[in-house]
């Protein structure tokens, strides 16, 4: 598999198209949903400043998200003293999460990345989401739908080419006719049931930690089809993922820092002293949709 260099990838951020358009493909850009990060401060009409927490940290966009030199900055910190927002257990851990105000669902999303230096650890990542929907009673239709182009270096070792592992999977919560959380049947890329419709592992030919590269994902109503620097590494039918969804890039904490339980992801005691702060940086994230 050949990969661009990255002297071709930023030439192709200064464009208006897609990294992979066709010369015979219209595209109409959606900057509702794109940003070049080009200003001196993140642009909160487009993006959510305080998202809804849901792992072994909290978003703290105030303190961990910054942008200077064309480029915006995620950083994850471990505090001196844990955090309790709301209703979750305490946790020393904060990052920055940038969530789109707009939901959209069908075109071509792609971001140009370089992950975070720490490994194993944390998580960067650029993904869409939709609003769990426990209302919807049918038996089979879809409550929730997520979207990941892109996962880089979650493995929670050190095992050597672990740090190249990238994961593109899709997530999707069924109705299983009961109301509320009970009513709702996760449909899990790990699950051995799903996982050939909803996983996707690569091994890059490159440390994402070490340099941008581009990360693409053309959603249609029939695919998702995932691309790297302009190759196609995955593509899986298209089942469950036509509800409107948000676009985030985040930065989210990753084993030996966190463990899982019956509750879910919790900080884990292993020392972290030396490895935190630690920031993935995006170039630009850009969405486009087809002209017929």
């Amino acid at each position: 598999m050949s990969f661009q260099s990255d002297e071709s990838q930023a030439q192709t951020s200064r464009n208006n198209l897609p990294f992979t358009a066709q010369p015979t493909e219209k595209w109409k850009i959606r900057w509702d949903r794109s940003d070049d990060f080009n200003g001196d401060s993140v642009d909160w009409r487009k993006w959510n400043a305080s998202p809804e927490n849901f792992g072994a940290w909290v978003w703290d966009n105030q303190n961990n998200t910054s942008v200077a030199d064309g480029t915006v900055r995620l950083t994850m910190r471990k505090l001196d003293e844990p955090v309790t927002v709301g209703r979750r257990a305490p946790t020393p851990y904060t990052s920055g999460m940038l969530k789109s105000h707009v939901k959209g669902t069908y075109g071509y999303y792609e971001a140009r990345i370089k992950g975070a230096p720490l490994f194993p650890g944390v998580c960067p990542a650029f993904w869409l989401y939709s609003r769990i929907d426990d209302t919807i009673l049918a038996e089979g239709e879809t409550r929730y739908s997520e979207i990941d182009i892109v996962e880089l270096t979650q493995r929670g070792d050190r095992l050597e080419g672990n740090e190249k592992v990238a994961d593109f999977n899709l997530h999707a919560i069924l109705s299983n006719g009961k109301p509320g959380i009970a009513g709702r049947s996760w449909q899990r890329p790990n699950d051995a049931r799903f996982k050939a419709d909803q996983a996707n592992e690569l091994k890059l030919p490159f440390d994402p930690r070490d340099d941008f590269h581009i990360y693409g994902c053309d959603v249609t109503p029939e695919t998702i089809t995932w691309f790297v620097d302009g190759q196609q590494v995955g593509q899986k039918p298209n089942r469950y993922w036509h509800r409107e969804m948000n676009v985030a890039i985040s930065l989210g904490l990753r084993p030996p820092y966190s463990i899982y339980t019956p509750k879910g992801f919790v900080p884990s005691d292993v020392d972290a002293a030396d490895a935190f702060p630690t920031s993935m940086e995006v170039d630009y994230v850009r969405i486009w949709q087809r002209i017929p």
